[in-house]
């Protein structure tokens, strides 16, 4: 282990157990952090994103500290509001790295557009055109965003679709473009415009609609990982479990369900964290993993012929690392300091990690002490500080609250006044 890392480890040792004040002084001595990035979005700001704004809306922000990827030595940053979710994380990240660590990459990055013409006069007509004037087409759309090509990127391919059902025929123009560091849906819509206007001038039909989707096969990234069953608990069945685990998910449609939600926990966390929209690439993510005609899990799990657990995925992740509230948002540039990089092909390698890592955490319980073990405490600590414990009573309350038979409201106010009466006596 060559010294960095050792370094680089032993301060982020027990860090759940330090302050906020601790927690905050080790990031920014190893991540060189502007400290005017944790100011608040000011109105200003907030009030030019979004319509009729009134405030911002705040949730907590921590981070995963012991992911290695790809070799490299990363902190994740994580905006959720659920417990367990950056623990569970942390959890599996120090462990799968304890094993080798992730590998990732980037296996292609395009996003799509489409233009589409419902039943029109001649449907062969606008086939014809798209293929016989290509270079015009790349033309229009290179001058309706020349600031793409500049950065290397830009339309890559034109093609057309034929759908028909029943009575209906449908033409779909399909638009590939190379968003470069951008998610890119003002490019490709603006891109999509224009080619409308000059394939309707040139065809006398009239398109539907020309928008971007956000079903993105073409805009994938796959982890993986691989596990020895003897630096896990239960050595002997636990590879055999967590197959089962994974086969589970495959066959039973209701497990499926919530296999894949525990993987967007950790996904969802990281891509708020960065300012991207994670509903687009939710809903990317589920159209790419319904492909076969129903919903299959994000991962999935093995055994290889040495008997070593590997575990992989592979997600369309349609994102950016600039545009959008990335650049307006100084929470989202500390989640980029923190991450230690602005690139798009890395942030995709580590979102994909991240699902590996957050799933591996959920089977791993689920075989083994079971999901209520972690989940219980974190429970019982929301549950003190509703009950209106005190930052100095909140860990003898938690404790207290765990020896109970039952873990509701009510019994947090009865333990916590059981506490100031004892401490008052």
């Amino acid at each position: 282990m060559i010294k960095s890392e050792v370094k680089y480890m032993s301060q982020y040792k027990g860090f759940y157990k330090k302050s906020i004040a601790e927690r905050l002084e080790i990031l920014k001595r190893d991540r060189h952090i502007n400290p005017d990035y944790f100011g608040s979005l000011p109105a200003s700001t907030y009030n030019n994103m979004i319509e009729n704004a009134i405030t911002t809306f705040e949730l907590p922000m921590g981070v995963s500290p012991n992911y290695c990827i790809n070799g490299r030595q990363i902190v994740i940053p994580m905006v959720t509001e659920e417990p367990s979710v950056i623990a569970a994380s942390s959890n599996a990240a120090n462990i799968i790295k304890q094993n080798g660590g992730f590998t990732s990459s980037v296996i292609s990055r395009v996003m799509r557009g489409e233009i589409a013409f419902v039943n029109p006069n001649n449907p062969q007509a606008i086939q014809d055109f798209i293929e016989t004037h290509q270079e015009a087409l790349f033309d229009n759309a290179h001058q309706a965003h020349p600031s793409i090509i500049k950065r290397g990127g830009g339309v890559q391919s034109i093609t057309t679709r034929h759908i028909t059902k029943d009575d209906n025929t449908l033409v779909i123009v399909d638009v590939l473009v190379d968003t470069q560091e951008a998610m890119g849906a003002n490019m490709i819509n603006t891109i999509l415009e224009s080619l409308r206007t000059l394939i309707e001038t040139n065809t006398q039909e009239h398109a539907l609609m020309a928008i971007l989707t956000n079903n993105t096969p073409e805009c994938l990234v796959h982890a993986h990982c691989t596990l020895d069953p003897s630096t896990l608990k239960f050595s002997d069945t636990i590879g055999q479990k967590i197959t089962e685990a994974s086969l589970l998910s495959k066959l039973d449609p209701f497990r499926t369900a919530t296999h894949n939600k525990g993987i967007m926990n950790g996904v969802d966390a990281i891509l708020i964290a960065t300012g991207n929209d994670w509903r687009a690439v939710n809903a990317g993510i589920y159209s790419y993993h319904s492909r076969n005609g129903q919903l299959e899990p994000f991962t999935t799990w093995s055994l290889n012929d040495e008997g070593m657990i590997c575990g992989e995925t592979t997600l369309p992740l349609a994102l950016g690392s600039v545009g959008g509230s990335i650049g307006l948002n100084p929470k989202v540039k500390l989640a980029y300091e923190i991450l230690g990089f602005h690139d798009v092909k890395s942030l995709m390698e580590c979102i994909a990690c991240v699902a590996l890592a957050q799933n591996f955490a959920a089977i791993y319980a689920l075989t083994t002490d079971g999901i209520q073990k972690g989940h219980m405490a974190l429970h019982a600590r929301n549950l003190a500080l509703k009950a209106g414990a005190k930052p100095t009573e909140v860990e003898a309350l938690v404790h207290l609250l765990l020896k109970q038979p039952h873990l509701n409201s009510d019994t947090a106010k009865a333990c916590l006044e059981q506490l100031k009466a004892t401490h008052s006596s």
